[in-house]
C-alpha cells in the first residue's frame, strides 16, 4: 500500500513541475537559511563552554563615578586576585592577565618579526581555564620568569614542524631569552580572547605591586563547588573599605565616607565568565563582544523565513488542492475510502517536505565556508551530526508536511463525489481569503526586514562618514616608535617632515580611536573632581589631525612653561565649568600619591570623536610631551603606495634593525564597526533570502490564479481586452494585499529600528524616505514577479481557452 502511495506522489509531482519546483525550491531555501542561522547562534551561545569549570569561573569587573563620568571597565588592581582566594572562603583560585597592547618585535636567529595579542598571565592561569595543552607540564608552564607558552599555530610559525619546548625567543629590547615551555592546541574560535603569545606573570614586575588605586589587570575568580556568587559579590565591598579607602585618602586627601557622600563611587562586581561574550559591554575588554540583541534578531529572522518557507508550502498546496477536488470526485466513485485519499495527500505533501529538508541540509552544508567568510566566524557543522538535532529537524519537516497536507487531505475528501462532481465547491475554494491574509503576512515580514536593512546600512554608511571632528584620511599611524630614544625620534620626525609627499608629522603616546588613559583632574577653585581621558602630544599634533582650536592657543615651542599646561575639549570645559577656560588651573593627579600638580588651561579645541560613535564624546585632556609611541603622519593625497615605500625607507634610516608597522587611521575607525559591517551583509543576505521565499510563493499563487482565472482571460481577450489591461487586472489584487502589508509593517520596523538605534550615541533619525523605498521596493518585487506569470496568460490564444464551451 504504502508503495502504491509513493507512486502516486511521485507521478503526481513530476506532473506538476512548476508547483513542486516552487516548493521544494522555497522550502528548501527557508530551512537552510534556517540552518546557518542556527549554526551561527549556536556558536554565539557556546562561547567559554569549553571550559571544564566554567559555570564557577567569574571575571571582577570595576564601576567608579566621579563627577557624574562613570566607568564600568574589566581593569582591576593586582593584588585583588589572591587576596580574594586569602579572605574569602568561597574562591577556590584565582588568575590574572594583563594585556600588552600593541606590537611587540619578536627576534629568532637571524629574523625580526612583529608580534601581536600578547597576554601576561599567572602560574594558575591553567588550574582555572581549560586550554589544552599538547606539549609542557600545566602545572609548571608558567611559573618561572621569561616562560613563554605558545598555540601551536604559532608555534607552526616560528619553528616548522620542530619541537618548540625548550626553545628561546628575544622579545623587544630586552637581553634575556624567553624559553618556550608549553605548547597549546589552536585556540577555539568561541573563546572571549585570544593570544598568540603567554608570558608568564612573574616576568612583570609590575604585577607585584601592592596599590589599590591602579587597575590594568583582568581578575578572574574560580569560585568553589555550591558556593553563592552573590554572597560573594556581597563581600568585595569589604575588600574597598580595607584596602581602597585608606588609598583614597593618602591620594585625594578624602575619606572613603566622604568620597561616597560626594555621589562618587569605588566598587567591584562579578560577570559570570558564559555571560561575557553576550552580556558584557565593559570599557577595556581584550575582544569585541557579541551582543544577546543581535541573537534575538536573527533568532527571530530564522522563525520569520522558515515560517514565510511553511506558508508558501502549505498555501501553495491549499491553492493547488482546488484543482484536485474532481480527482477526489472520481476516486471516491471508483470506490476509493475516504481514508485512503488521507494518507495519498499526506504522502505527497510529506515525500515533498522530506526532499526540500534533504537538499537543504546539503546546500547549507556547501554554503558554509563562505558563510563563515561573511560573518568573520570559525563555525562547524558538528551541530547537525548531534542525534536530537537531526530528530528534531526530522519532526519539523514532517509536521510542515501534514500540516500542509491536511487541507486536501481532511477537507476535500469529505465532501461527497456528486457535489464536488457537480463543481458546488468550486466557489468556495476560490474564495481564498485564508490565502490572501497570507500573502499579506508574508508581505508584512518583508517588507518589515526591508526597512531595517535600510535603515542598518544608513546607519553603519553615517558612522563611516561622519564628520569626527578631525580628519582622520590619509593619516599613516606608525607604530613601535618607542624603541627608538628620545633624540632619534626627533629626529625621525623631523626627517618625515622633509619629505615632500609629507604634510605633517606628530609624535604622541597614543591616537585615537585607541585612548583608553582615564584620569582625575580637580578644579582648583571648588575643590572638584573630574574624571578625564588624557593622552600626550606635541606641538604638532592639532595641525597634523587637523583638529579645530576654538579659543586660545596650540602648545608652542615659544613658551618652555607648556609642560606644565594642559588643552581641553569642549566636553571637558562644561565638566569643570568654566565660563572663561584660558588661564584657569586644574590639578592633575599625575604625581606621588597625596600630591598634585597645577596645569595651566592654554586652549580649547572642538570636540572629536575619539571613541567608538557609540560613546557621546567625554571630556579629554592633551597634555605635552616630547617622546612617544606612536608617529602620525599625514601623507598628500596622490600615490600612496610611493609615499609609504618613502615612510618606510625613512624608517629604516633610523632604526635598521626594527620591523616597521603602520596602520591607516581611517581604517583603525573602521575596525570599530567591523562586526556590525559583518552582521549588516548577514542581515541583507537573509532578508534577501526571506524575500525571494516570498516570491517563490507569490509566483506560485499567480500561475495558480492564471490557471483558474483561463476562460474570464480569454472571454476578456474575445471582447477586445489588451495584454496590458489582462495584466494588471491580475496584478491589482496582490498590489492591494502588499498596501496593507507595508501600512502594517510601518509600525513594526519604526519600533525595533527606534530601539536599536538608541544604542549608538551619533545615529541617523528615522525618516519617511526609508519607509517609501521599502514600500516600493516591495511593490517593483511583487510586480516582477506577478507579471511574468499573467503576461503568460494574457498573450495565451483564447481559443485555446473557450474551444471546451
Amino acid at each position: 500500500m504504502i508503495r502504491n502511495y509513493l507512486k502516486i506522489a511521485f507521478r503526481n509531482l513530476a506532473n506538476h513541475k512548476l508547483y513542486t519546483a516552487l516548493n521544494i525550491l522555497g522550502l528548501s531555501i527557508g530551512v537552510a537559511s534556517c540552518l546557518l542561522i542556527l549554526l551561527y547562534v549556536y556558536h554565539e551561545l557556546s562561547y567559554d563552554t569549553f571550559h571544564t569549570k566554567a559555570e564557577r569561573i567569574y571575571r571582577v569587573g570595576l564601576n567608579g563615578k566621579i563627577a557624574d563620568q562613570e566607568v564600568f571597565t574589566t581593569n582591576t588592581t593586582p593584588p585583588l586576585a589572591f587576596t580574594a582566594v586569602e579572605e574569602f572562603p568561597e574562591v577556590e583560585n584565582a588568575t590574572r592577565i594583563y594585556v600588552y597592547h600593541g606590537q611587540q618585535v619578536i627576534r629568532y636567529g637571524e629574523n625580526v618579526v612583529s608580534e601581536e595579542k600578547i597576554f601576561y598571565a599567572d602560574s594558575t592561569f591553567f588550574d582555572v581555564f581549560s586550554f589544552k595543552l599538547l606539549e609542557g607540564d600545566a602545572a609548571t608552564a608558567l611559573v618561572e620568569p621569561n616562560s613563554l607558552v605558545l598555540p601551536e599555530d604559532i608555534v607552526q610559525k616560528y619553528f616548522g614542524n620542530e619541537s618548540a619546548l625548550g626553545k628561546t625567543l628575544l622579545l623587544g629590547n630586552e637581553k634575556t631569552p624567553h624559553t618556550v615551555t608549553g605548547v597549546l592546541e589552536k585556540l577555539p574560535d568561541n573563546a572571549h580572547f585570544h593570544f598568540n603569545m603567554l608570558r608568564s606573570m612573574s616576568t612583570l614586575e609590575y604585577s607585584r605591586d601592592d596599590g589599590w588605586f591602579s587597575n590594568s589587570f583582568m581578575t578572574y575568580l574560580l569560585l568553589h563547588e555550591g558556593a553563592s556568587a552573590e554572597t560573594l559579590s556581597a563581600k568585595l565591598s569589604g575588600l574597598v573599605e580595607k584596602y581602597v579607602g585608606p588609598e583614597i585618602q593618602q591620594f585625594m586627601g578624602i575619606s572613603l565616607e566622604q568620597f561616597s557622600q560626594m555621589g562618587n563611587k569605588y566598587g567591584y562586581f562579578l560577570q559570570p565568565l558564559l555571560d561575557i561574550h553576550l552580556h558584557s559591554n565593559l570599557s577595556d575588554e581584550i575582544e569585541p563582544n557579541g551582543d544577546i540583541t543581535y541573537i534575538y534578531i536573527f533568532s527571530a529572522i530564522a522563525f520569520f523565513i522558515i515560517l514565510l518557507a511553511c506558508i508558501n508550502f502549505m498555501n501553495l498546496a491549499t491553492a493547488r488542492s482546488a484543482n484536485r477536488a474532481k480527482e477526489v470526485g472520481v476516486r471516491k466513485t471508483l470506490g476509493s475510502l475516504r481514508s485512503n485519499l488521507v494518507r495519498q495527500f499526506l504522502t505527497e505533501s510529506v515525500l515533498l517536505s522530506l526532499m526540500a529538508t534533504v537538499l537543504a541540509l546539503v546546500a547549507a552544508l556547501l554554503l558554509l565556508r563562505p558563510f563563515n567568510n561573511m560573518a568573520g566566524k570559525e563555525i562547524s557543522a558538528d551541530l547537525f551530526t548531534e542525534s536530537w538535532f537531526l530528530l528534531s529537524l526530522l519532526g519539523l519537516m514532517l509536521i510542515v508536511g501534514v500540516v500542509a497536507g491536511s487541507y486536501p487531505a481532511f477537507y476535500l475528501s469529505s465532501f461527497r463525489p456528486v457535489e464536488v462532481l457537480k463543481g458546488k465547491l468550486k466557489a468556495g475554494m476560490k474564495s481564498g481569503n485564508v490565502r490572501n491574509m497570507l500573502v499579506v503576512f508574508q508581505f508584512f515580514i518583508s517588507i518589515t526586514l526591508i526597512i531595517c536593512t535600510l535603515l542598518v546600512y544608513q546607519q553603519l554608511e553615517y558612522t563611516q562618514n561622519k564628520n569626527l571632528g578631525f580628519e582622520k584620511e590619509n593619516v599613516v599611524v606608525m607604530k613601535g616608535v618607542w624603541r627608538l630614544p628620545e633624540g632619534q625620534q626627533k629626529a625621525l620626525q623631523q626627517d618625515l617632515m622633509d619629505q615632500s609627499q609629507i604634510v605633517n608629522a606628530s609624535i604622541s603616546n597614543n591616537v585615537p580611536p585607541g585612548v583608553n588613559n582615564t584620569t582625575i583632574f580637580r578644579k582648583k577653585t571648588t575643590e572638584e573632581d573630574v574624571l578625564i581621558s588624557t593622552y600626550d602630544v606635541d606641538h604638532e599634533h592639532l595641525p597634523t589631525m587637523q583638529i579645530e582650536l576654538l579659543q586660545g592657543r596650540n602648545f608652542s615651542r615659544d613658551f618652555p612653561t607648556d609642560t606644565a599646561a594642559v588643552l581641553l575639549n569642549e566636553a571637558a570645559v562644561r565638566e569643570f565649568g568654566f565660563e572663561n577656560p584660558l588661564n584657569e588651573e586644574v590639578l592633575y593627579f599625575g604625581g606621588e600619591y597625596g600630591k598634585t600638580l597645577p596645569y595651566k588651561v592654554i586652549g580649547v579645541f572642538k570636540d572629536f570623536n575619539y571613541e567608538s560613535l557609540r560613546n557621546s564624546v567625554r571630556p579629554l585632556a592633551l597634555m605635552l610631551t616630547s617622546s612617544g609611541s606612536n608617529i602620525s603622519v599625514r601623507i598628500a593625497a596622490g600615490d600612496v603606495r610611493s609615499t609609504l615605500t618613502t615612510i618606510e625607507n625613512t624608517w629604516a634610516k633610523h632604526a635598521p634593525d626594527e620591523p616597521f608597522q603602520y596602520t591607516f587611521l581611517d581604517e583603525d575607525y573602521d575596525a570599530l564597526f567591523r562586526a556590525e559591517q559583518r552582521l549588516g551583509v548577514v542581515f541583507s543576505v537573509f532578508t534577501g533570502l526571506a524575500i525571494l521565499v516570498a516570491c517563490l510563493g507569490l509566483l506560485g499563487l499567480a500561475a495558480f490564479m492564471a490557471e483558474q482565472r483561463t476562460k474570464e482571460i480569454g472571454i476578456r481577450k474575445v471582447m477586445g481586452a489588451s495584454v496590458a489591461s489582462v495584466i494588471l487586472l491580475l496584478s491589482k489584487d496582490f498590489t492591494r494585499l502588499i498596501i496593507v502589508a507595508f501600512v502594517l509593517a510601518i509600525p513594526l520596523a519604526y519600533f525595533v529600528m527606534d530601539w536599536w538605534l538608541k544604542g549608538f550615541a551619533f545615529r541617523i533619525s528615522i525618516g519617511p524616505g526609508i519607509f517609501i523605498i521599502a514600500g516600493l521596493s516591495a511593490l517593483l518585487i511583487a510586480w516582477l514577479t506577478v507579471s511574468w506569470q499573467s503576461a503568460r496568460a494574457a498573450s495565451a490564444n483564447p481559443v485555446r481557452s473557450l474551444r471546451n464551451e
